[in-house]
C-alpha cells in the first residue's frame, strides 16, 4: 500500500475540528476525513457547482435573482453549499453572506451540524436484507449527494458510495495519525 501524507493543514485545523465535532457529538475523526476529502484542509477551498444551479435553485423563487456562482457553490473546509445555510432553519444564518463559510468556525460548524444532521437521518433508513451499510455510511453519501439517491430503502447501490467509502479510508488514516499522538 502505498503511503499517503495527510495534507498539512491537518495539524493546523485538528484542535479547531475536534473541539466543533465535539460540540455536534460526532466523531472527530469523521469530521477529519470529510475535510481531507472536501478540501484537503484548504479552508479558502471553492466550487462552482452549475449543474446543481440550474437543477435546483435556477427556478426557485428564492434564488433566482441572486449570482449563481454565489449560491450554487461549494465553500470552506466541508465544502458547505450556500443554500445549505439558508435551509438549515437557523434564522440568523440568513444574513450570512456565502463568503463566510471560508471562516474555518463559521464553515466547521455548518458543515458539522449538516453532518450531525444527516446521522440522525440515516440511524431511521431500512437497509435492504442482505446490504450491509452503517449510518455513518449513509450519511456520508448523502453529505456528498443529497438524501434522494442515498437513500437505501430506495437505492441501492447508493449513488455517492464511492466517496463515502473515500472518506472513511481517509478517516482510518487519520486514526493512525492520533494513535501516534
Amino acid at each position: 500500500m502505498a503511503v499517503v501524507d495527510i495534507p498539512k493543514g491537518f495539524r493546523f485545523y485538528r484542535g479547531l475540528i475536534d473541539q466543533i465535532a465535539a460540540e455536534y457529538k460526532l466523531d472527530p475523526l469523521l469530521v477529519h476525513g470529510v475535510v481531507w476529502q472536501e478540501s484537503a484542509y484548504n479552508t479558502d477551498a471553492f466550487r462552482y457547482e452549475p449543474d446543481f444551479w440550474n437543477r435546483y435553485l435556477k427556478a426557485n423563487p428564492r434564488y433566482r435573482d441572486l449570482n449563481p456562482r454565489r449560491v450554487s457553490s461549494s465553500y470552506g473546509l466541508m465544502q458547505v453549499m450556500f443554500c445549505r445555510i439558508w435551509e438549515d432553519k437557523i434564522a440568523d444564518n440568513d444574513t450570512i453572506p456565502p463568503e463566510h463559510l471560508f471562516i474555518p468556525e463559521i464553515g466547521l460548524h455548518v458543515g458539522c451540524g449538516f453532518l450531525a444532521e444527516l446521522l440522525t437521518w440515516a440511524n431511521t433508513r431500512v437497509v435492504p436484507e442482505g446490504k450491509v451499510a452503517t449510518p455513518e455510511f449513509i450519511a456520508l453519501a448523502a453529505y456528498n449527494g443529497g438524501r434522494g439517491g442515498n437513500d437505501p430503502a430506495k437505492n441501492w447501490p447508493l449513488r455517492n458510495a464511492v466517496y463515502a467509502n473515500q472518506v472513511l479510508a481517509k478517516r482510518a488514516i487519520i486514526a493512525k495519525e492520533y494513535a501516534r499522538a
